[in-house]
Parts: structure tokens; C-alpha cells; sequence
């Protein structure tokens, strides 16, 4: 009877060696915790390392087109978990709080009182129900004699069906404020500050002519509801005939802007923005009678709507803005009339790409 003893106790120890949770990560989510991360956060949640789970609970981390993915699965059910961001660090704590809760489920239930859940048959009246992780006997089969030693070969393993036992049903864990549990993580990178690196093709119209392509570049920091942003606008040098002779225009300024998320989600976002457009405007005369060199300082202030998406690691930003002059520059060739008049409001449209980095 000593020797079995020894037994039981070696079947218990390795029953409790085997971990409670098993998770498994699809393509795009190796970023998302292993079983012995997520245990390790489970445990630090609750204070205590995890020894009293009736069940096994087996985790899936799927990344697709929305974003990230946890199911979680058990013997009461499966739950689902989502969340938009770029990585896996919300998900990560979402999973391990739902664990933790419904480890906490298990801890305040009874133990089970349910006979075996395969075809063993039920326990006699009376009978205690068979010890998981115990030493099985024969049906009907004397115990050995006290003191009397037991061949190692007639000592059968425990075997699933004999020591397995149905864990009961689960309630589902009430959040606290009493609602059902949603089913989207909320990612602390929606509130997180952003440092953005944008770069693109403008369109000014009414500027130096009615239409004149340029490139911008800008940098920029903010974060869910706010942005602000500093950059560089160069123009496309442009040629405008005018009598015998022709009108070489450049321009190089910068840009400075607020922009406010008036509308929108962190996926899709419109901003409304306002700033300042400063540079310097130089137009250069050829083949005529005295060709000059002139330089003027342009100054507008936008009005701008944009149109964003900056919750990923690439984004885009498209704009239109109504440029408010501050100073009208227009040019004229003596003796041959002015070359061209600017409208009193301009505008400026704009298609940028933008790199995003989270702080």
C-alpha cells in the first residue's frame, strides 16, 4: 500500500506540473505573449502564483485586417477580444484581466460533486467518487494486504477515463459596472502622444498662377483629439509668357498648423486647421528691354479641413485649405501690363504620406 501511495502522489505532482493554459499565436501575432508571459501576467494580477484551476483554458492571438484577435476557450465557453491598435500591448492586459476574472470564478465556486463523464459507468451508492491523479483498481478487486509489497507490473497508470472528471459550468464573470463585457480592448495607444513624418505633392491655386504644383515635407506631434505640425513647401519653378518675353517664378516657404479632430474615429479622423503660410517669392524677367530680378514675401493664413489616418505605423493625410493672403503679390513688366493678378482668396490642396511613431 506504501508503494502505491508513492504512486498517487508522483501522478498528482505531474498533473499540477502541467500548466492551465495554452496559447497558440497565427501569422502577424508573434508579438503577442506566449502561455509563459501570459501566466506571469495573470499571476501578477491576482497576487498569487495560479495552483487552483478546475480547467484548462487554451488562448488564440490572431492578427487581421481590423487589428488583433484573442479567443479564449474553456470548458463553459469561448470569449473573444478585439482591438484596433498597431500592436499587441492592449490585448496582451485585456487577455490577462479576463483570465485573472475567471480564475477568480473558479476560486469562490464549490468543488464538484458530478460522477464521471465517460462510459466507466457510476460510482455504487455510497461509493466516494475516484481521486483524480489516484491509483486505479479493478472493479470489485481485493486491496492487497497491508504490509504485503505490489509488483510494479500490476499497478495500472492512471488512466483519463477513470480519474477524469467534468469540470462544472462557469458563470460568466460580471464586470463591474454591472454590464456585459465588451468585446473590444480599449488600446492605450488611442491616448498615447504620436510624433508624425509626413511628405507629399500641394497644389496651390492662385498664388503665383492659376494652377502651380509644389512639394511639402512636415513633422509633426499630437495625439487622439490634436496635432501640431511644422514644414517646408517648395514650388515647382514656373515659366509664364508675357509679351516678347517670359517670367521665371519660384517660391520657398514654410508652414506652421494646429489641427482639432473634429469628427471621426482613430482609424478615420477630420481635422479642422488653421496657421501660417510664410515664404519668399521671387520672379526673374527674360528678353526684355531691362530684365530684373524681384523678390517679395508671401504671407496666407489657411483654413483647412483634413481628412487622416494615423492610428498605424504608415498613414495618410489629404487637405484642402483656403489660403487668406496677408499680402497679394502680383507682377507687372513695364511697358507691357501686369503679367498676372491674384485672386483674393487662394487655395491649397494637399496628399501626403505619413509615418507614425507612438511615444
Amino acid at each position: 500500500m506504501g508503494f502505491c501511495a508513492m504512486l498517487a502522489a508522483a501522478g498528482t505532482a505531474r498533473a499540477r506540473a502541467e500548466p492551465f493554459l495554452s496559447v497558440t499565436r497565427g501569422a502577424g501575432a508573434e508579438g503577442c505573449p506566449d502561455a509563459a508571459r501570459l501566466i506571469a501576467r495573470v499571476e501578477q494580477l491576482r497576487g498569487r502564483p495560479e495552483t487552483g484551476a478546475s480547467g484548462a483554458y487554451a488562448v488564440s492571438f490572431i492578427r487581421g485586417d481590423d487589428g488583433f484577435r484573442a479567443s479564449i476557450r474553456s470548458g463553459s465557453g469561448a470569449r473573444e477580444l478585439r482591438d484596433r491598435g498597431g500592436s499587441c500591448a492592449a490585448l496582451e492586459q485585456a487577455t490577462a484581466v479576463t483570465l485573472a476574472l475567471l480564475l477568480d470564478s473558479d476560486a469562490r465556486e464549490p468543488p464538484s460533486r458530478e460522477p464521471a463523464a465517460d462510459g466507466g459507468g457510476e460510482p455504487a451508492s455510497g461509493a466516494p467518487a475516484p481521486v483524480p491523479g489516484a491509483s486505479a483498481t479493478a472493479a470489485g478487486a481485493p486491496a492487497p494486504a497491508p504490509g504485503a509489497p505490489v509488483p510494479a507490473s500490476s499497478a495500472p497508470a492512471p488512466s483519463p477515463a477513470a480519474s477524469a472528471v467534468t469540470p462544472p459550468a462557469r458563470p460568466e464573470p460580471t464586470p463591474a459596472d454591472g454590464g456585459e463585457r465588451g468585446v473590444e480592448a480599449t488600446s492605450p495607444e488611442r491616448s498615447a502622444t504620436r510624433l508624425t513624418l509626413a511628405a507629399g505633392a500641394t497644389g496651390l491655386f492662385g498664388v503665383v498662377r492659376p494652377f502651380a504644383p509644389a512639394l511639402s515635407a512636415e513633422v509633426g506631434i499630437g495625439g487622439a483629439r490634436w496635432r501640431a505640425t511644422m514644414g517646408a513647401l517648395w514650388l515647382v519653378p514656373q515659366t509664364l509668357r508675357h509679351g516678347p518675353g517670359e517670367l521665371r517664378e519660384t517660391l520657398l516657404g514654410g508652414a506652421a498648423r494646429a489641427c482639432f479632430a473634429a469628427a471621426g474615429s482613430e482609424a478615420l479622423r477630420f481635422d479642422v486647421c488653421s496657421g501660417i503660410h510664410a515664404g519668399r517669392l521671387q520672379v526673374a524677367a527674360r528678353g526684355y528691354t531691362r530684365n530684373d530680378v524681384a523678390e517679395k514675401a508671401w504671407l496666407a493664413v489657411p483654413l483647412e479641413l483634413s481628412l487622416s489616418r494615423l492610428s498605424g505605423p504608415l498613414g495618410f493625410d489629404v487637405g484642402a485649405a483656403a489660403l487668406l493672403p496677408l499680402r497679394r503679390n502680383d507682377f507687372s513688366v513695364d511697358g507691357v501690363g501686369v503679367a498676372y493678378s491674384s485672386p483674393p482668396v487662394g487655395a491649397l490642396v494637399s496628399l501626403r504620406g505619413v509615418g507614425v511613431w507612438v511615444l
